[in-house]
């Protein structure tokens, strides 16, 4: 009697297919933690203080998500970022404002009239790189700094002018959430779950852009743009996608920032606002949409940390003082600059790394210790 074998193909499309297990799973399991945390916190935390802080993480997040993707995932190095922040805080405060549209409509076209911005200069800022690329970008923030301060019938000049409101029928989400006349939620937990929400979309658009054919080409690009034309990807037009969706996101955190802020002057869209946004990537991790979350809390919450642990460190200052000495806010650009040279000496990918890296020998060592304790 022979024995009859099936062939391998046969045998591994019988086999059950295996269910999703290892890190992909861990990584789920992950994001719901930490969604689920984010919806439980503004519950627990009732400090106003660091509520106003974690609502401008959360929209620091979007723009910081913009920036991974031209700079993160396409590799162009770009300083206009607060100049696009602008043009969709402006558009949403006239739209909003000025012309009454409500937010679900003024939110997502500040962010396309910043895209049609970033479209209109992105094929001039394309074709070059490295950092001829950084400063050309950087003369856009010193050009939208003079648009803004002369243009007062639209950013009402040095003085500033006010922002569009987030309504939702005839509740302001600046005043709370009511429901007859109990109050549901108070202002800044009603804008935090608004900011979340938004943070939320963008994510998931940021995920799936990373992980889709234009996110492939991207990455191409930025690893080698010459390789990425050989193999067919159009570099050019690739750089140019990249810098419109950078823009579009961009838009959305401006008009999100001064909406929240309530008024807002043509002065705060300076070159450190975009400095801060490759701030946050850099330490946060370099493409990953959990390394800018990370980053954004870092550099939004860290000045604020510093200033309420001076108060226990004799050295430092409580306000500034004709002969000198260090105060609370020249230690936070200290450690600041410090943080970003540890970072880029010791562990170029980020917090994200190196928070995993720890996670990883933690888990190893607990178990060694469950094995240690069963073979004894």
């Amino acid at each position: 009697m022979s024995l009859r074998t099936s062939p391998p193909a046969a045998r591994a499309a019988a086999a059950p297919r295996p269910g999703p297990h290892g890190l992909l799973t861990r990584g789920r399991a992950g994001v719901g933690l930490a969604v689920a945390a984010l919806l439980v916190l503004p519950l627990v935390v009732r400090s106003e203080l660091w509520l106003g802080i974690g609502i401008l993480t959360l929209i620091a997040g979007i723009g910081a998500l913009g920036m991974q993707v031209i700079t993160g995932l396409a590799g162009q190095i770009s300083l206009g970022h607060a100049f696009f922040m602008a043009i969709g805080a402006y558009s949403s405060a006239w739209l909003g404002a000025d012309q009454g549209l409500p937010w679900w409509l003024w939110l997502p076209a500040s962010g396309l009239v910043a895209a049609a911005a970033g479209a209109l200069v992105a094929p001039v800022a394309v074709r070059i790189r490295g950092l001829y690329l950084a400063v050309a970008t950087l003369a856009l923030v010193f050009i939208g700094l003079y648009a803004w301060e002369t243009w007062t019938s639209l950013s009402g000049g040095v003085n500033g002018r006010p922002a569009a409101p987030v309504l939702f029928g005839d509740q302001d989400l600046s005043l709370g959430v009511m429901a007859g006349d109990r109050m549901i939620l108070d202002a800044f937990q009603a804008w935090w779950y608004f900011a979340l929400a938004i943070l939320l979309l963008v994510m998931l658009l940021t995920h799936n852009l990373k992980h889709s054919r234009l996110g492939r080409a991207f990455m191409a690009v930025r690893d080698k743009d010459v390789a990425a034309a050989v193999v067919g990807v159009p570099v050019t037009r690739t750089k140019t996608t990249a810098f419109v969706i950078s823009s579009f996101f961009a838009g959305v955190s401006g008009a999100l920032l001064v909406s929240y802020m309530g008024y807002f002057t043509p002065g705060q869209w300076h070159l450190m606002l975009s400095v801060d946004f490759i701030a946050m990537i850099v330490i946060g991790g370099m493409g990953t949409v959990s390394g800018a979350l990370l980053g954004a809390l870092f550099v939004r919450a860290m000045p604020e940390v510093v200033n309420q642990a001076s108060v226990f460190l004799p050295f430092v200052r409580k306000s500034a003082s004709t002969d000198g000495g260090i105060t609370g806010p020249l230690l936070s650009g200290f450690l600041y600059g410090l943080v970003i040279v540890l970072i880029l000496l010791f562990e170029p990918n980020g917090i994200r790394a190196l928070a995993l890296r720890t996670w990883r020998r933690l888990r190893t060592a607990a178990g060694g210790s469950r094995e240690r304790r069963t073979t004894s």
